[in-house]
């Protein structure tokens, strides 16, 4: 069958500058009910002065810990409760603050954007504090790490000679120390002003509704000028440069070659060229001993700083090949590219890959709303959120030739760090470039969006506590809009004659389809999951599913993780068929080869709670006969239609899509097996997994949920009150105590039962307390239902949270494989925040009886003390 090319509908950009300056770029009706604000400010680490390095990074700290309005770190307190989020970056050329927020409260997060640019308050105490979570951060991504200089900040001081772009972003700890929060506030007074900045929103909201607010709280906020742009021009390297430095701890020579990159402001499509060859360096393989090279533009991802950009190639070198002989082999290969016939399929496939993957990144409402600042900041076009995937797709195989043609030969920045350096000594450069700033040459008129005139009247500089106060003083925070409810509108699910569930859902965010596959591994699978993961792995072997779609410009993964297993897959729209023909396969394999020796897979890592689980998962299993040794019989039993659900999320109509599912999965089949037996509930029982774990000790004390009793919404909330958010009684147990104890409440499924459970982490010596205190809470509940208001809170947090699922076609359809997987119909997805205003007080109280009442199965992982007793444990089952 044939699918139609997917389309976006159109949803203009408008925008609007202020007499303030501030540029706005709205897009409005995006088809979610959340919304995205982000405020990009033109500075970056680029416009620090010598002295003051770091402080860029330091303000975007300070901006987050108290305003005129929001003093002491209140920014968070309407948020958090939303289940909203917050953040924010700092780049060379610019610093970005982001919120993404239920649809009802965008008016907030504008007043706190407003509030925070208009007066932040900077006070000793935040500038101490913060200095010490900077020195954290310095610390765990560059000092503390192998090789935590490559590529950047190690990088730019090899390859340029201005202070602007060598310097090291993050600074030094000793020197950040020194300065005072009225050095915080000049570098907010210079670069902080209104026409320095772009506010973008992307919301459900029509545009008529939201221009009001954006004058109500950002009309008022005072111009200012702004110091002018750095001078970062400076010619590319007319030789080679190369620099060695040592690194304590390493057994292997790294390194990170730079070469520059088109200017994107003038040279666009060759940029985008470069975009592409960086891809195909990234696949090249060393013909002699294998290493693999990783490659990109910019030191933090495509078109995120104005030129002078650098193309980056990593690598991790075996003993026998030199830095040169890396560099110079990779120089050859890419002269082998300057053929346009022999690159001609590689361009094709990664043109292919990097539209689909820039289309699936920017149908995230964080990633679109921060992406459309940074395009009208940094290049005055916003537009390229959208015109980028045909950019890339266009290029050509000529001209891809043309840049790899150009980086083999031209000069190039190298920087080789390894258990062998220069007479400088460890981590230090041979040679540093001279820290003298240049003056930045003419351009054609800068090509910049336009931003405060350069030419600004002598002022004298605001001191923290002038800027932290306004004319008009504190402003209140305002309330609550109309919540904008979630919506699966054309949505449609059927059931097919093998059992097989399909569950079809219309996304016209993406020209994409993002399929999820999910179902249950039974006994086998329960008893012996790696022989599963194994499966998996020759079936992904076998079929070349993997290497097939990312063909056509998607991707396709296989996984287990002792529960379910999952196939989650996207693609292009208009390629549905051939990506169900690939599932198809793997499900419908045929005859499969005999086990044989695989290539060593990554050790997994420790995950207490996957421990656990599998170890009650086995015994709720209980007894059954060993997983089968022929892995076409193991396949035959593991993946079956009956019990799994298949999720299709695309830019289509929901009968497109169930049609092109029912034509390629219909004869999907499988002998029938064996349903476990019901776990035995007779009375507690406790396992312990003896393992070394240190100081702390990891439990589970599980129950299965009952089927009749409660209803769905009250289990949902008392779960969540009980132990699953941010303020949730556990939580607040856990800082009366001033532990920092993890005690969560959560619900799934085990081995085919519905289950409740709380997961606890304590000292090793705390456990019966522990335990005990998960029990008071629990009877607690159950005596005494909760106040009008904690109830109040918990629903509103929970239905603002559950809204994130809709935030992008991936993440809906993730959603969606785990609620259908558990039973649930689109029903709850769409009317849970309606349904969850219906349970009272006391229907938590019941339902905290029903799921927590009786967690009969203690899980122990660890090693508790000499003194630890299962049958105490055992003993406090019974008389809770």
């Amino acid at each position: 069958m044939t699918v139609p090319a997917g389309s976006r509908p159109a949803h203009p950009l408008h925008r609007r500058t202020l007499p303030n300056g501030l540029r706005v770029v709205l897009l409005p009706g995006w088809p979610a009910p959340r919304s995205a604000v982000s405020v990009h400010y033109g500075t970056g680490f680029r416009a620090e002065s010598p002295g003051s390095e770091g402080i860029a990074h330091l303000v975007e700290h300070l901006m987050f810990r108290g305003s005129e309005s929001l003093p002491g770190g209140r920014f968070y307190d309407d948020l958090h409760p939303l289940g909203g989020t917050a953040n924010g970056t700092t780049h060379a050329d610019y610093t970005d603050y982001f919120q993404v927020v239920p649809a009802a409260a965008l008016e907030q997060a504008l007043f706190r954007e407003a509030d925070r640019m208009r007066a932040p308050r900077f006070t000793d105490a935040e500038l101490a504090s913060q200095l010490i979570e900077v020195g954290r951060e310095i610390e765990s991504m560059r000092d503390s790490r192998l090789y935590g200089r490559l590529p950047w900040p190690g990088l730019p001081e090899v390859m340029f000679r201005s202070f602007a772009n060598a310097h090291d972003g993050y600074g030094d700890v000793g020197t950040l120390r020194t300065l005072t929060v009225d050095d915080c506030a000049a570098f907010f007074d210079a670069h902080y002003v209104p026409a320095n900045a772009v506010l973008t929103i992307v919301t459900p909201h029509e545009p008529a509704a939201v221009w009001p607010l954006v004058e109500r709280h950002f009309a008022g906020v005072p111009a200012r000028p702004a110091d002018p742009p750095p001078s970062i021009a400076e010619p590319p390297p007319s030789q080679d440069r190369q620099v060695r430095q040592r690194v304590a701890g390493a057994a292997q020579t790294a390194l990170a070659l730079g070469h520059r990159l088109p200017d994107p402001l003038r040279e666009l499509p060759d940029y985008v060229a470069c975009m592409v060859l960086a891809w195909l360096t990234s696949r090249w393989r060393h013909p002699r001993v294998g290493v693999r090279a990783g490659a990109g533009c910019g030191f933090f991802g495509p078109l995120d700083a104005l030129a002078p950009d650098v193309f980056v190639v990593t690598a991790v070198l075996p003993d026998d090949l030199t830095p040169d002989g890396f560099v110079g082999d990779l120089a050859a290969e890419w002269t082998r590219l300057g053929d346009p016939a022999r690159a001609r399929a590689g361009v094709g496939r990664a043109a292919a890959e990097l539209a689909g993957q820039h289309r699936r990144q920017h149908a995230r409402l964080e990633d679109r709303c921060r992406a459309l600042g940074r395009f009208e900041l940094l290049f005055g076009r916003a537009e390229l959120v959208d015109d980028l995937p045909r950019l890339i797709a266009d290029t050509s195989a000529e001209r891809v030739s043309r840049a790899a043609e150009a980086l083999a030969v031209a000069p190039s920045a190298l920087l080789v760090a390894g258990p062998h350096g220069g007479p400088d000594g460890e981590g230090q450069a041979t040679r540093r470039p001279d820290r003298v700033a240049t003056r930045r040459p003419d351009r054609v008129a800068d090509r910049r969006p336009d931003r405060v005139a350069d030419r600004r009247p002598d002022r004298v500089r605001r001191t923290a506590a002038e800027l932290g106060a306004s004319a008009g003083g504190p402003r209140p925070v305002p309330a609550l809009g109309a919540p904008v409810p979630p919506a699966l509108t054309g949505a449609r699910e059927i059931s097919l004659a093998n059992g097989l569930r399909v569950v079809a859902v219309p996304d016209r965010r993406a020209e994409l389809v993002e399929l999820r596959l999910r179902l249950p591994l039974g006994p086998d699978g329960w008893r012996d999951p790696q022989r599963v993961a194994d499966l998996l792995r020759i079936l992904g072997a076998h079929t070349d599913a993997a290497r097939r779609v990312a063909g056509m410009g998607g991707e396709l993964q296989l996984a287990q993780d002792g529960q379910w297993a999952d196939l989650s897959a996207w693609a292009p729209v208009a390629l549905l068929p051939k990506l169900l023909q690939v599932v198809a396969d793997v499900l419908v394999p045929g005859p499969l080869p005999a086990w044989r020796p695989l290539p060593a897979a990554r050790p997994a890592p420790f995950v207490p709670q996957q421990r656990m689980d599998e170890a009650l998962r086995r015994h709720w299993a209980g007894k059954s006969e060993r997983p089968p040794a022929d892995p076409t019989e193991l396949h035959l039993r593991v993946l079956r239609p009956q019990h799994a659900t298949l999720v299709v999320v695309g830019a289509a109509d929901a009968e497109v899509l169930l049609a092109a599912a029912v034509d390629a999965l219909a004869g999907w089949s499988a002998a029938p097996r064996a349903e476990p037996a019901a776990p035995d509930d007779s009375g507690p029982q406790v396992l312990l997994l003896r393992e070394a774990a240190g100081d702390t000790v990891h439990l589970t004390l599980s129950g299965r949920e009952p089927e009749a009793g409660s209803a769905e919404p009250a289990r949902y909330l008392t779960t969540a009150l009980l132990g699953g958010h941010a303020t949730a009684r556990l939580a607040e147990r856990c800082r009366r105590l001033g532990r920092a104890d993890v005690m969560l409440a959560r619900r799934d499924v085990l081995a085919g039962y519905r289950r409740a459970s709380v997961r606890l982490a304590v000292p090793r010596d705390r456990i019966d307390e522990a335990v005990a205190g998960v029990r008071a809470e629990v009877a607690a509940l159950i005596a005494e239902p909760p106040s009008k208001e904690e109830l109040a809170a918990v629903r509103r947090y929970c239905s603002a949270q559950l809204l994130s699922a809709f935030d992008s076609p991936a993440g809906l359809a993730d959603a969606l494989r785990h609620t259908t997987a558990a039973g649930r119909g689109l029903d709850w997805v769409v009317r849970r925040p309606e349904l969850l205003r219906t349970p009272r007080p006391g229907d938590l109280s019941g339902a905290a009886h029903d799921l927590f009442g009786a967690l009969s199965h203690t899980v122990v992982l660890g090693d508790p003390p000499a003194d630890f007793s299962a049958d105490r444990l055992a003993a406090m089952e019974s008389r809770a």
